[in-house]
């Protein structure tokens, strides 16, 4: 349905009714049609309401104060926004327990209409983490997916970059108002209207002003969960917000995919403990092409290398990241020779060398 202003008004007027849960509320609205149905039902004690949810309607119904304050309140939003009532509204976040009544927007909400992806992951990143995420979003291009993260720093911000890199539709999720004021973080601005130059979209629950809160982004999370068929976990501590949105996404019923790691690295404790747990494992972007329904199967392009070294250091750098010391040392060649090779593949986009002065595979 269509909701028009008034069925908005009414809507945000439910909404600052304390004790009324969005996710009742919503229940509610849904069994009687609309939300002047409701309304008309509260002031006419409708025994199929029952008594506590009479009573909730009706006493801010008869405070003048009260409904003049949400008025006014509801008259100064200067977002653009989406009500749960609309058409445009995700129909895989209106199933969720507690679904936001509002979400205000800046950007194309028309990518909403896409399958969505939600990729969540720690804020400090490993160079494994870093490479894994872009390489699968890489193999997702070719599907049409809207990805799906926080604009954290750390892994969500690095999943929006890598969608936008590859063309694909970004949304990004708050835990704060939309205004650049407050938008949070702060070092994430550019990135933020990125997204928007890019046909992406920015999503927040609360309205343009509202400062980012500690308890404001538990609730972000249970949006990113409630928005995608699937959430992957790249990367997370045993207690952490990732973990949190992963809970969130299984309690809906929703596929959680997790990215294994090194028992030994902190940062895979959480999405090892997932898989252990249950989760699906995360090795490619083939299973989640495959759990979407997209037959578009990927590949790794076929290398063409120009001589046996070549191939040689790449099997070795497949198995993990090497110096070229240790490549010098395994292959029993100078560096000189390592360093031509190795040269000759960075040209062709084939290996790097990363942070911790590895060669390793792009």
């Amino acid at each position: 349905m269509k909701s028009d202003l008034n069925e908005k008004l009414l809507l945000f007027f439910f909404s600052k009714i304390k004790g009324l849960g969005s996710g009742t509320l919503w229940s509610l609205i849904k069994s009687y049609g609309s939300c002047q149905a409701l309304y008309q039902a509260a002031r006419e004690n409708d025994p199929l309401l029952g008594s506590r949810l009479t009573q909730l309607i009706q006493q801010p119904q008869r405070n003048k104060n009260f409904q003049t304050t949400v008025k006014k309140e509801f008259d100064q939003i200067q977002e653009n926004y989406l009500t749960i009532l609309d058409d445009d509204y995700p129909r895989l976040l209106q199933k969720i327990y507690d679904p936001p009544l509002f979400l205000f927007y800046r950007g194309q909400t028309k990518i909403l209409k896409n399958q969505s992806l939600t990729v969540v992951g720690s804020r400090k990143i490993t160079n494994y983490h870093q490479s894994a995420t872009e390489k699968i979003i890489q193999q997702l291009s070719p599907a049409p997916l809207t990805i799906a993260s926080g604009l954290a720093i750390g892994i969500d911000a690095l999943s929006h970059q890598a969608a936008l890199k590859n063309n694909l539709p970004t949304v990004a999720v708050l835990g704060s108002g939309l205004s650049e004021t407050v938008l949070y973080p702060q070092t994430n601005i550019q990135l933020a209207r990125k997204i928007i130059e890019n046909n992406g979209l920015l999503l927040s629950e609360h309205p343009s002003h509202t400062r980012p809160e500690l308890h404001h982004f538990p609730r972000r999370n249970r949006i990113l969960a409630g928005l995608s068929k699937i959430t992957i976990v790249i990367s997370g501590a045993l207690k952490s917000g990732t973990l949190i949105t992963a809970q969130v996404a299984l309690d809906e019923n929703r596929e959680v995919y997790a990215l294994p790691g090194n028992i030994n690295m902190t940062l895979s404790l959480g999405p090892n403990s997932l898989i252990a747990n249950g989760a699906n494992i995360l090795l490619s972007a083939n299973s989640i092409l495959e759990a979407y329904n997209f037959n578009n199967k990927t590949s790794s392009p076929k290398i063409k290398f120009n001589n046996l070294l070549e191939k040689k250091i790449y099997d070795l750098i497949q198995i993990e990241p090497l110096t070229l010391e240790q490549l010098s040392q395994k292959l029993k060649l100078s560096l000189m020779e390592i360093n031509i090779s190795i040269s000759q593949l960075e040209i062709q986009g084939i290996l790097k060398i990363n942070q911790f002065n590895q060669i390793e595979i792009i």
